[in-house]
C-alpha cells in the first residue's frame, strides 16, 4: 500500500531535505518559514497516497511558496497604498492629481478591508501597520494562536484581492 504524503514525510531524511529547501525559499524572499511549513503540511495532510512522496512534497512546497509570495505582494501593495495615504498630507502641493489618486486608492482599500468577513478587517489593519507587527505580537494583540495567523491571513488576502478586483472592474451603468 502506498503511504500518504504526511506519513511519508515523517522520514527524517525526507523531512530534512524538505525543511532545508523551504527555509531557503522563505529566507530568500522574506517569508515566515514556519508559516510556509504549516501551509505545506496542511496541503500534505489532505493529499491522497502518493508513490513518490519526496517529489510531491517538493512540488507542494513550490506551490505554497508561490502562493505565499503572491500574498506578500498583495500585502506589500496594500502597505504602499496605506503609506501613500499617510504621506498624502505632506505630498507636493503642485501635484493635486497624485494626492487625489492616492486618496482614492486608500479609500478603496479601506472600504474593501471593511467589507471583509470575520476577523479579517482587524487582522488586515494590524498587518498594514508600519513597521509590520511580528506574528508573536499579532498573536498577543488578536488573542489568536500564532499558527492560525498565516492561514487566516491567506484567506483574508484572497478575499481582499477579490474585493479590490470587483471595485476596479465595476463600471457605472450607462444612462440611456
Amino acid at each position: 500500500m502506498t503511504p500518504t504524503l504526511a506519513a511519508a514525510a515523517a522520514d527524517p531524511a525526507l523531512r530534512g531535505a524538505f525543511l532545508g529547501m523551504l527555509r531557503s525559499l522563505a529566507a530568500a524572499h522574506g517569508l515566515d518559514p514556519e508559516d510556509l511549513e504549516q501551509q505545506v503540511w496542511l496541503r500534505a495532510a489532505a493529499e491522497a497516497p502518493v508513490s513518490h512522496p519526496g517529489a510531491r512534497l517538493r512540488a507542494l512546497t513550490i506551490q505554497e511558496f508561490r502562493a505565499a509570495t503572491a500574498e506578500a505582494e498583495v500585502l506589500s501593495r496594500a502597505r504602499e497604498a496605506a503609506e501613500r495615504q499617510r504621506g498624502s498630507a505632506s505630498a507636493d502641493a503642485t501635484c493635486p492629481e497624485r494626492r487625489a489618486l492616492a486618496a482614492e486608492q486608500a479609500r478603496e482599500l479601506r472600504a474593501a478591508i471593511a467589507r471583509l468577513p470575520s476577523r479579517c478587517p482587524v487582522l488586515m489593519a494590524a498587518l498594514l501597520e508600519s513597521p509590520p507587527l511580528s506574528y508573536r505580537e499579532l498573536s498577543e494583540d488578536m488573542s489568536m494562536p500564532r499558527g492560525s495567523i498565516g492561514p487566516v491571513r491567506a484567506r483574508c488576502l484572497a478575499c481582499l484581492r477579490h474585493a479590490l478586483r470587483d471595485v476596479r472592474t465595476w463600471a457605472p451603468p450607462s444612462g440611456s
